[in-house]
């Protein structure tokens, strides 16, 4: 099957550009967040922000001539991809940078206007996840954000801020993901991982202080947490075992609960856990050859490299974006 954006969509969006986020708004709409391609001479003569950024949304269903639509972002440094859905009445993606006031720019629901997260504090935004319709930024020292409103982002309280410069070193989040929003997890840091009950942030025990990258609260009631080296743990609470230990040189970027299995995602490889062991994952007896940024909603999987993105149904691949040779 042809990818849903035709060359002409793909030349005017996606040329020279490499994709570096993708999210699910619904099971018909997927964004995407991708970067100029510089050279590393190019990029040694550059500061990030001055990198052009696009996000972009596709309509899986529309007709062939009018299924994409994007946007050229200006002065965002290191830029991070996230959506928002109901209750807004204008659900769509969000584009968060890091600098000092965390600049947020709502994309596809109708654009803009600029959102601030915290104006001069640096909220060292490392991810955003939508919950419950809500979208979370988390990042450095500990905080996490909430977009409660239209342009208005609320800090939650309650979590014990670093108390030096080498436990800040040593502490920021790094994911959120939760069953419901008084049943809530962040991780982060060296080993950091910290539980809402509804009532109040503690700090929960983990059996490493290696760095961790993802967590996930899954449909079979256990949460999985990957960490320094690819390793992944299981568990709740307090309470962690290793599911296995990684041999990877890189963090998983993202991992997701999927048709009923948990699915990882990183630079180099997408997998599976199994029950027993990670593998790679095979459609139709063939493995399906994958790796990059990944998201799941709506019973929807999407993945996306540097240069293509492919969506999974739980039935069929689909290839959404790929590049076109001359």
């Amino acid at each position: 099957m042809n990818p849903v954006l035709n060359r002409s969509a793909w030349e005017d969006v996606y040329q020279g550009f490499e994709i570096t986020g993708v999210a699910v708004r619904d099971r018909e709409t997927i964004q995407t967040l991708a970067r100029k391609a510089v050279t590393p001479d190019e990029g040694s003569h550059l500061m990030d922000h001055q990198i052009p950024t696009r996000v972009a949304s596709i309509f899986l269903s529309d007709p062939e001539d009018d299924n994409v639509g994007f946007q050229e972002l200006k002065g965002f440094a290191y830029p991070r991809l996230g959506v928002s859905r109901d209750p807004f009445s204008r659900p769509g993606a969000v584009v968060a940078s890091a600098n000092s006031d965390g600049d947020v720019w709502p994309f596809g629901g109708g654009d803009g206007p600029l959102e601030k997260i915290a104006v001069g504090q640096w909220p060292g935004v490392a991810r955003l996840r939508c919950h419950g319709g809500f979208t979370y930024a988390v990042g450095t020292a500990r905080e996490i954000h909430k977009r409660v409103a239209v342009g208005r982002w609320q800090k939650i309280a309650g979590i014990e801020a670093p108390r030096n410069e080498e436990e800040m070193k040593a502490s920021g989040f790094h994911d959120i993901d939760c069953f419901s929003e008084t049943d809530m997890y962040a991780v982060g840091g060296h080993g950091e991982v910290w539980y809402f009950n509804g009532r109040e942030w503690r700090q929960m025990g983990f059996p490493t202080n290696e760095r961790l990258a993802t967590v996930t609260c899954a449909s079979d009631g256990n949460v999985y947490i990957t960490s320094e080296g690819g390793s992944l743990w299981v568990g709740q609470n307090s309470t962690w075992r290793l599911l296995e230990k990684g041999g990877s040189s890189v963090l998983w970027n993202d991992t997701r609960w999927f048709d009923g299995k948990l699915w990882l995602a990183s630079d180099y490889q997408l997998r599976v856990w199994n029950g027993r062991e990670l593998v790679v994952p095979e459609h139709d007896g063939k493995p399906i050859l994958a790796s990059g940024h990944m998201d799941a909603h709506d019973g929807l999987l999407v993945v996306a490299d540097l240069w293509s993105v492919s969506t999974f149904d739980g039935q069929t691949w689909r290839k959404v974006v790929e590049p076109f040779k001359d």
